[in-house]
């Protein structure tokens, strides 16, 4: 009898022991011990609320080139949160340096449909003579308009007639100034993380038409947020998808990806892609004695003036960067 006890004892005692090491074997030793020391790392990520309305994108985009100016003097950078919208925008402008809202004020004046005459009508409400044709009409209005938005030292004659010359050098002017901001971008190391703000899709029959992308149809995800070549942020996670993720059964090709949910607070790696998890209560760490920490704060472009990151969120993916810029 004694004996048995004493095997079901030895028994016990060799699954506990065989459960610890699994436990053990999930902290790995971090490549870039000798680059950054073992501890608590808070990685503040910047989140900057893009508005809605054209007359706050013109000031946002005052603010964004204060702010790049000022990143590229200092040599600094920061991780900033940005939406799909302000991606779409900066794509319109880099493409031709106008934002959407300002199309129908680029187009020639006799080419304008009604549909661009109801949207000049709209955003310039300026009371002008209507007697000098409807072409003449509207081209003045759009010289109202460019003027207006440039602040322009000449101020605007409500009796003149203006010429499409007159309007072309206006905007002129308006690409001068944002191509002079490109090449400022162009010269900025921005950490950069596009927020995806509702990663799941609508359409349920949705997939990929390339051969060559598997994607696991057994979560609702839209696909498209697996093959996005950049940092993103994926916000509402559901649980059960969290849980695919922290299994290392979704693979992302984007090199870090913060996933917003309700279960994990941490990170971990899967096949070289740092995985964040913000917002969870259960805490998870991936090498072992690096406890790494996601914070979000919304602020203003104003706000990040005064801000200089000593940790960026993919300091842990290239550890020379980080040894170089503390250097410095």
């Amino acid at each position: 009898m004694y004996k048995y006890i004493l095997l079901l004892i030895l028994a016990l005692s060799t699954t506990a022991c065989t459960g610890v090491s699994k436990v053990k074997e999930r902290y790995h030793r971090a490549p870039f011990e000798k680059e950054i020391k073992k501890g608590d790392y808070e990685l503040t990520l910047y989140s900057i609320n893009y508005p809605q309305k054209y007359e706050e994108k013109i000031k946002f985009y005052n603010d964004f080139d204060i702010l790049m100016r000022k990143l590229l003097v200092y040599d600094s950078t920061i991780n900033m949160i940005y939406s799909e919208k302000l991606k779409d925008d900066i794509i319109h402008l880099k493409n031709s340096y106008i934002l959407p809202e300002e199309v129908p004020f680029s187009k020639s004046a006799s080419e304008l449909s009604q549909v661009d005459r109801d949207n000049i009508d709209k955003r310039v409400t300026i009371k002008l003579d209507e007697k000098v044709g409807r072409t003449q009409y509207y081209l003045n209005k759009q010289v109202y308009f460019w003027k207006k938005i440039m602040v322009s030292d000449e101020k605007f004659n409500s009796e003149a007639n203006y010429t499409e010359l007159d309007k072309e050098k206006l905007v002129l002017q308006m690409e001068d100034k944002r191509k002079k901001l490109f090449k400022i971008v162009e010269q900025v190391e921005l950490n950069l993380i596009l927020k995806i703000e509702e990663p799941y899709s609508d359409n349920k029959s949705e997939y990929w038409q390339e051969k060559d992308i598997y994607i696991d149809r057994s979560t609702d995800l839209t696909p498209k947020v697996f093959k996005k070549q950049g940092y993103i942020y994926l916000n509402d996670v559901e649980d059960i998808d969290v849980k695919k993720i922290m299994g290392n059964q979704l693979k992302f090709d984007s090199k870090i990806v913060v996933v917003e949910n309700k279960l994990y607070d941490g990170y971990t790696i899967s096949d070289g892609t740092y995985i964040f998890f913000y917002g969870g209560k259960y805490k998870v760490n991936y090498y072992d004695g690096y406890n790494l920490k996601i914070k979000i704060k919304n602020v203003s472009l104003k706000d990040l003036l005064i801000i200089d990151e000593e940790f960026l969120i993919d300091d842990f993916l290239n550890p020379k960067s980080y040894k170089e810029r503390q250097a410095k």
